[in-house]
């Protein structure tokens, strides 16, 4: 009996003694992840404040990370994988909702209707369906699990659901965070067994969209970003400007940094969105190639730790699970320090841990909340012995619940 009942809580990441104490079992990959989230917090924080001037950009995100550690801990180590899962759906509809609500009653920024205005804070719902997307898909092979490769018929209810939110995402507009929602979902589907036949008429259907897309839907600015790429002094002082002193920051930093507050592009304000999509400029400029290059590591070996916590789930709901949240978070660190160094179109792309935003910064809390609960439901099943092996492509799974 006693067996039985640490058993069903073995599933939630901790679970009851015989003296009715909750102990949390170990794994060695929650410090280094903890670790590496507060150190990008701080950081953040700091450079935010160097790049706002100590305006009310600073403040605001101070008082943002307030619930959003509470978030963490409370997704972390409260709130077991189990219950997300079985609310998927309720989630996944709940974003839609919102989204809904955004085109319907929203109000606009910069030329996009994002927002929805609480009064005491202003969410951004599109921020926040990168996790629905990556749950609702999780879901999907959980509850639809095959013996044979999964061929395009079989996964229309993915794609329109990850389509119905990139649509509404899109109609804002915003471009770049429905291409993040796009990846989020191609990346967990990839790490399927797919049918390569479907792979490849998915592939030349990418293509003929992409045609209609930039004929048909693209707005005249978005289509001047992606030709400034190619050739940033096309627009100099228009939609090149961005990029160009962007250049410049990141270069005039040198090897060593000029310092803190110190940075000449951001203080004498010559870089624009210094405290969003280029944040990282101003820390480029203000601290160097050596600091950028620890930034770049530790945003690799986060991404290891995460696909190593997908490795080891105890499901192919939390496995995928934590591929999306990797896709998430090193893609838009690709993104926009590709961005920055004038590789990749201007799209408005926040980075991880760093860009104002109390929308972003929540939806990053509590997706590092969610791999801490993944983590710690694998640790606490390690502890109850067994293990079955489940084959996903690329990567080897063990599920332990004897």
């Amino acid at each position: 009996m006693s067996k039985q009942k640490n058993k069903s809580y073995s599933s939630e990441g901790v679970f009851l003694t015989t003296e009715g104490e909750v102990q949390a079992p170990a794994s060695k990959r929650i410090p280094a992840i903890v670790g590496i989230f507060i150190f990008f917090l701080a950081v953040g924080l700091l450079n935010l404040y160097s790049a706002s001037l100590g305006e009310k950009y600073f403040s605001a995100q101070l008082y943002r990370m307030a619930p959003g550690l509470i978030l963490f801990v409370f997704c972390g180590w409260l709130l077991p994988i189990r219950v997300i899962q079985s609310y998927s759906y309720w989630i996944y509809g709940i974003t839609v909702g919102s989204l809904l609500v955004v085109l319907l009653l929203g109000y606009s920024a910069g030329g996009s209707q994002r927002w929805i205005n609480l009064g005491f804070f202003a969410v951004q719902p599109s921020e926040l369906a990168k996790i629905s997307v990556a749950i609702v898909v999780a879901k999907f092979f959980q509850s639809s699990r095959l013996n044979t490769a999964y061929q395009l018929k079989d996964l229309w209810p993915v794609m329109l659901t990850t389509g119905l939110i990139f649509a509404l995402i899109f109609k804002q507009p915003d471009l770049g965070t429905a291409g993040i929602c796009l990846i989020i979902a191609v990346t967990q589907i990839l790490f399927m067994k797919i049918d390569l036949r479907s792979v490849s008429i998915v592939g030349c259907s990418a293509i003929i969209v992409a045609a209609l897309g930039w004929n048909f839907f693209l707005h005249d600015y978005q289509k001047l970003r992606i030709l400034n790429l190619l050739n940033p002094d096309l627009d100099p002082h228009g939609s090149g400007y961005n990029s160009i002193q962007s250049l410049v920051a990141i270069g005039s930093g040198n090897f060593v940094g000029k310092g803190f507050l110190q940075g000449t592009q951001a203080q004498l304000q010559f870089l624009p969105a210094r405290h969003t999509d280029f944040i990282f400029s101003v820390f480029a400029e203000e601290w160097g190639f050596w600091a950028g290059t620890i930034v770049f590591f530790l945003f690799g070996l986060l991404t290891y730790l995460i696909l190593e916590v997908a490795r080891h789930a105890q499901s192919t709901f939390s496995s995928l699970l934590a591929i999306g949240i990797a896709a998430l978070i090193f893609v838009e660190f690709t993104i926009n320090v590709a961005m920055v160094l004038g590789m990749f179109p201007v799209v408005g792309m926040p980075l991880p841990f760093f860009s104002y935003g109390g929308s972003s910064l929540l939806t990053m809390c509590i997706a590092m909340g969610i791999l801490v609960a993944i983590d710690r439901q694998t640790a606490s099943a390690k502890r109850m012995g067994g293990h079955d092996e489940l084959s996903l492509t690329g990567l080897s799974f063990r599920r332990r619940n004897h």
